[in-house]
């Protein structure tokens, strides 16, 4: 069977290493560097440049620690930085590359676009080719969204992709766009040196998140000098002589010297002959699929950012080898995204997966919500890093863990153990029963645990946690 996938990111290497490890004559066309935005432009640099600010705090701790400096504190020289995380984005994209190598995976550089039912024309340096296929995988990604009140000119007012080309520190970052990616690049510039005004339209930062939640990583960017402006729509984003201000529509002017719109990214759909096949987008223009990454056509499947929703390199991967092991047959169970946890690098780092409070409370389901603060984590205490929260949302007649959020040090590395216990519909006991190593954030998993599993026997008069078990043993 002979697949093209389009798009060599998360995604689309996921679904060729996948089909050819099964035999299928795979061709993966991709037209800028493998690796797509994840490894180039987005998830890897930027957490490139979060490890130098981690750095940073981590030498504003020293003296604390009982270390001293004969010349000083060190400041960030920004071009060096830069070429660090290029080097990096540069080194992981050869890496994608090698693995893809070594598979019998056929690799094109160039722009398809689809002409016909079955066949693409490709669009290289050295001129036009004709490729067809039996199974399409459409794995293009998206790119940050530039919102028409914005005058982005890329040097003052810059996206995302323009990071890894800024020269110099700016004097005053305006931030638009309190999600993940704007508290991150908010973070990282603020480590910097730089003052930084974070502008969230919504009344909280990160409203992907539970309100507790962001209100921790609220006070802390706060507590570190950030200006914090909540319900703060902005409506236009324009030059100036000396700058850029940032406005919203209650009259509300936000000068500075440089802007960085970070308002969600649009799937790139454009150019590619989709309406040749017919197929079905959103009022975004993502890609419509199925529970099997299918599109309206049979035979094209999508995956990844060029879909919309949960736009993590993560789950562009599961995507990816979901679409290829289906348009071989060797699927029958749909893909399943609920377990796919997410995180926010900033500092503390935020993680969450499965049902949040505020889902469970939006749906009117009934949850029990148990959390544990990580002051008195050792690893925390030795790290001088003990702000943070484990909160774990559990169902409330067996016990089973539904989602959890953390908020912390290392939360992104904790998070895959909720995720597991999500994954498998583990009861809470279980958790509580497993070994950690002490000392480690870990274990405070397990505390937040114990405390669920406490609260359940209260409530049962002693016997929630037996009944949990053999339900557990049963299958139930």
């Amino acid at each position: 069977m002979r697949f093209v996938i389009l798009g060599g990111g998360p995604a689309g290497y996921a679904a060729a290493s996948a089909a050819s490890g099964l035999g299928a004559d795979v061709t993966l066309v991709e037209d800028q560097g493998l690796g797509g935005n994840c490894t180039l432009t987005d998830c890897i640099p930027s957490k490139t440049l979060l490890e130098t600010a981690d750095t940073m705090a981590a030498v504003d701790r020293a003296e604390k620690l009982g270390l001293e400096f004969d010349h000083g504190k060190p400041r960030v020289d920004l071009l060096r930085t830069i070429a660090h995380a290029r080097w990096v984005a540069a080194h992981q994209s050869r890496g994608i590359r090698d693995r893809l190598e070594a598979t019998a995976a056929t690799l094109l550089h160039g722009r398809a676009r689809i002409v016909a039912p079955g066949r693409l024309e490709l669009h290289t340096d050295v001129g036009l080719r004709d490729l067809t296929y039996d199974r399409l995988i459409i794995a293009t990604g998206a790119s940050p969204w530039e919102p028409p009140f914005a005058q982005v000119d890329h040097r003052r007012v810059f996206t995302t992709r323009e990071v890894l080309g800024v020269r110099e520190l700016p004097e005053h970052l305006i931030v638009v766009g309190a999600g993940a990616t704007g508290c991150e690049y908010a973070d990282f510039f603020l480590s910097c040196g730089v003052r930084v005004t974070l502008l969230s339209a919504r009344d909280q930062v990160l409203p992907q998140e539970d309100r507790d939640v962001a209100e921790i990583l609220q006070e802390e960017l706060l507590a570190r000098g950030m200006e914090l402006q909540l319900a703060a729509r902005v409506s236009a984003v324009e030059l100036t002589a000396d700058g850029v201000e940032a406005r919203t529509p209650d009259g509300r002017s936000f000068a500075g010297s440089h802007a960085i719109v970070c308002m969600g990214q649009r799937p790139n759909t454009a150019d590619l002959g989709i309406e040749t096949l017919g197929l079905e987008t959103d009022e975004r223009g993502a890609l419509v699929v199925d529970e099997h990454t299918q599109t309206s056509v049979e035979g094209v499947y999508a995956v990844g950012d060029v879909t919309g929703g949960l736009m993590l390199a993560s789950t562009g991967a599961m995507q990816g080898r979901h679409a290829a092991l289906d348009a071989l047959d060797r699927l029958v169970e749909p893909l399943d995204l609920r377990t796919v946890p997410w995180t926010v690098f900033t500092r503390p780092e935020v993680a969450s997966v499965g049902v949040t409070e505020t889902a469970a409370r939006r749906e009117d389901r009934a949850v029990d919500i148990t959390k544990h603060y990580l002051r008195a984590n050792p690893r925390g205490v030795i790290a001088d890093a003990v702000e943070g929260v484990i909160k774990l949302v559990t169902e409330p007649d067996t016990g089973v863990v539904l989602g959890g959020s953390i908020v912390g040090y290392r939360a992104s590395e904790m998070i895959t153990t909720i995720a597991l216990a999500v994954r498998a519909e583990l009861p809470v006991d279980v958790l509580a029963d497993t070994g950690t190593v002490t000392p480690s954030m870990s274990e405070s998993i397990q505390r937040a645990a114990e405390k669920a599993v406490n609260g359940r026997l209260r409530a049962a008069g002693g016997e929630g946690r037996l009944a949990t078990r053999t339900q557990h043993a049963l299958g139930a």
